[in-house]
């Protein structure tokens, strides 16, 4: 079970209750099915709890389903390594504070999400790259920071190293972030930085470890 939180921190609110069955891996009755996770036959309503082993290495917390998909509150954590996974999905979107963090790993993110479109990013992954953004009326405000150069956002724009002028802004129905570059008033270049962290991406690798856990 604890290869659940290793696995998806490792990749890049509220609790809502569907059910109360709630269950341990390894289990036979469990499987992945069409990208649908089963419990006995059926999709799974209800919560993932680690277990006995998981526990005594430091482990706590569940993992919400409904229907097969995850729904609902998860939080994991191991307090002792100070590793945490938190996050609330609402009609297949991630919905209010999402967490992520790994010193082992040196990964600490922080989001503020509404219905799937980022508002707030604060992230530090391995030293690499660094964000400190608000999005206000979609447009960027604070500092992104990849290798060692930094952009300083104010109302979406920013200086480039090369004086060109650099916009960022959030796509709220996609929660992808649109970048772009102008040079004397004309843009020099665009790019799309697609809104990967999702409820879907993430179902990915728990299946992944759910399986490589009952096998």
């Amino acid at each position: 079970m604890k290869k659940f939180l290793l696995a998806v921190i490792f990749v890049l609110g509220f609790t809502i209750s569907f059910g109360s069955t709630s269950i341990t891996l390894p289990n036979e009755k469990v499987s992945v099915v069409n990208e649908i996770l089963v419990y006995n036959g059926s999709p799974f309503t209800g919560n993932i709890i680690m277990n006995e082993s998981d526990k005594a290495d430091g482990y706590s917390g569940s993992i919400s389903f409904k229907n097969g998909h995850l729904d609902g509150l998860t939080d994991l954590r191991n307090d002792g390594k100070k590793q945490q996974m938190k996050f609330t999905v609402v009609n297949a979107k991630f919905d209010g504070e999402l967490i992520m963090k790994d010193p082992e790993q040196s990964i600490n993110i922080m989001l503020d999400i509404k219905k799937g479109a980022i508002i707030k990013y604060f992230g530090n992954i391995q030293e690499e790259f660094k964000y400190n953004l608000n999005f206000i009326n979609n447009l960027a405000n604070g500092t992104m920071e990849v290798s060692g150069q930094k952009l300083e956002f104010k109302n979406g724009i920013a200086k480039g190293p090369q004086g060109q002028e650099v916009r960022l802004s959030l796509n709220p129905a996609t929660g992808d972030m649109e970048m772009a570059a102008y040079v004397n008033g004309k843009i020099a270049g665009s790019q799309t930085i697609p809104n990967v962290l999702t409820p879907q991406y993430l179902e990915s690798f728990l299946f992944l470890a759910i399986t490589a856990t009952n096998n």
